[in-house]
């Protein structure tokens, strides 16, 4: 069969949601576009966030997670021109390696015809990544709750309130999601494990059910955040800000450092972003703002 020209669209993620550490993640409407199509040899273009930072060959993540797939299913992709936008900002915790895995693994699957399911597909990016709770949502859509450790991963999909809005503060400096994990502790403390096990239930259901009067509570965390925000100058702040007023949840997007706010509508969500941004210039972090729908579609790919 006859390849022809494609496009892939990826949804930018925020995980953890506060206290659902490597479990809990919302797929968010700020995209990442990849178009493919045959060509004598494989080349890539990139434009957007990180174009001057990317590998251009084989190394480029998106490749290199199609290369996998295509290893383990015996097979070999044929050369193809691989032209990327980049919206997701890199290292600022909205999962742009997650949504680079699955890029590169719904090009393997549509080029190889290989039809495998978005469940399968979530386990090998999760292999690829080491963690599910990025990749879930990019190739699911909404809100996704995994179960790590599972064998096989299992995965469960709820659709987010409809009013719900979520307010990103995106400072100017990156944190690499390495260095956010070398600072965890190996042991916690067992009410720590308690009051995070009661707030990751209790944020899954306000977000699902616009539970606003529990939001605030439900994404407080004591498993992650504490260790992770001395990396963070002044994000501490912002945070706090948002906790003040009481009426939003808050919580550093994955490993940070952007802080994702989650809102109940547009007017609520717009508030919020204006107390973010004073925050923000307080404590001297330049930062841009977005206000951004839950993606409810995850991963899409489309004929050219």
């Amino acid at each position: 069969m006859e390849l022809k020209a494609f496009e892939i669209r990826v949804p930018a993620t925020t995980a953890n949601l506060g206290p659902g550490f490597d479990s809990l993640g919302l797929a968010l409407s700020l995209y990442n576009r990849v178009r493919v199509a045959p060509a004598p040899a494989t080349w890539v273009e990139l434009e957007g966030e990180g174009h001057n930072e990317l590998p251009r060959d084989e190394t480029n993540l998106m490749l290199r997670a199609a290369a996998e797939m295509a290893r383990q299913a015996g097979r070999e992709l044929p050369p193809l021109h691989w032209q990327a936008q980049h919206r997701i900002p890199l290292a600022r915790g909205l999962g742009s390696s997650s949504a680079a895995i699955v890029a590169g693994l719904l090009v393997a699957n549509a080029v190889l015809e290989l039809n495998r399911s978005r469940e399968d597909l979530v386990r090998l990016a999760a292999d690829i990544e080491g963690h599910p709770d990025n990749v879930a949502p990019a190739l699911l859509g909404g809100l996704t709750i995994c179960l790590p450790q599972s064998e096989p991963l299992a995965v469960l999909r709820l659709r987010p309130h409809r009013d719900l809005r979520v307010v990103l503060l995106i400072p100017d400096f990156p944190v690499s999601t390495e260095a956010a994990r070398r600072v965890l502790p190996s042991r916690v403390p067992f009410r720590d494990a308690v009051f995070n096990l009661s707030r990751a239930a209790a944020v899954t259901a306000a977000l699902r059910e616009g539970r606003w009067d529990v939001l605030a509570e439900a994404t407080d965390d004591r498993l992650h955040q504490p260790y992770r925000l001395p990396l963070m100058d002044g994000i501490v702040a912002v945070i706090r800000a948002v906790q003040e007023t009481g009426k939003c949840g808050v919580a550093l997007s994955g490993s940070g450092p952007t802080v994702a706010a989650f809102c109940p509508g547009r007017a609520k969500a717009k508030e919020t972003a204006q107390i973010m941004k004073t925050a923000a210039r307080r404590q001297g972090i330049q930062a841009r703002v977005l206000i951004r729908r839950p993606d409810l579609k995850g991963a899409v790919v489309q004929p050219l």
